[in-house]
C-alpha cells in the first residue's frame, strides 16, 4: 500500500511537471486583436531622435523585420524566449507606428501560444508595460 502511495505520488508530480510547461504564461491575454497603447512625446523630442530611441530600445531584445523610417513603422521578428527560456510553444512580436504629426507613437504587443499549425492569438501584458515604460522613459510626456 505504501509502494502504491509513492508511485501515484511521483507519477502526480511528473504529470504536474508535464502540464505546466504546456501552459501559456501568465501574462498571455487571448484575443483575436491585439491591443495598442499609444504613448503621447514630449514636444522638445524631435523625430530624429524619438525615431532613434525606438529602434535602440527594440534592437536591444529583437531582431527587426520590417523598418521605415520614412513611414514611422518597425515590426520585429517573433522572439521565442520572452519568457525567460527558449520556449517552441510562445513566441512574441512587437510593432510600433508614429502618427503622421510625429506626435505620438503606438505600440503593439502580439503574442501567440500553442505551436506551429497551433497557434493561439494574444498578446503579451508584461512585454506591453514593459515597451510603454522604455518608451515613457525615453521620449514620453509624464501624466499626472
Amino acid at each position: 500500500m505504501r509502494i502504491t502511495r509513492v508511485i501515484a505520488c511521483i507519477t502526480m508530480a511528473v504529470m504536474l511537471g508535464l502540464l505546466s510547461g504546456c501552459m501559456a504564461p501568465r501574462t498571455f491575454v487571448r484575443t483575436l486583436e491585439p491591443t495598442w497603447a499609444t504613448i503621447e512625446l514630449r514636444t522638445d523630442v524631435p523625430y530624429e531622435k524619438a525615431w532613434a530611441s525606438l529602434v535602440d530600445s527594440l534592437v536591444k531584445r529583437f531582431d527587426i523585420e520590417v523598418i521605415s523610417k520614412e513611414d514611422g513603422y518597425i515590426r520585429t521578428g517573433w522572439l521565442y524566449s520572452w519568457t525567460g527560456r527558449a520556449m517552441e510553444t510562445y513566441r512574441v512580436r512587437v510593432t510600433a507606428k508614429f502618427s503622421p504629426d510625429h506626435s505620438k507613437v503606438e505600440v503593439k504587443s502580439e503574442a501567440e501560444y500553442g505551436g506551429p499549425g497551433n497557434w493561439t492569438a494574444g498578446y503579451d501584458t508584461r512585454l506591453l508595460e514593459t515597451l510603454k515604460t522604455d518608451i515613457m522613459g525615453n521620449m514620453g510626456r509624464t501624466t499626472r
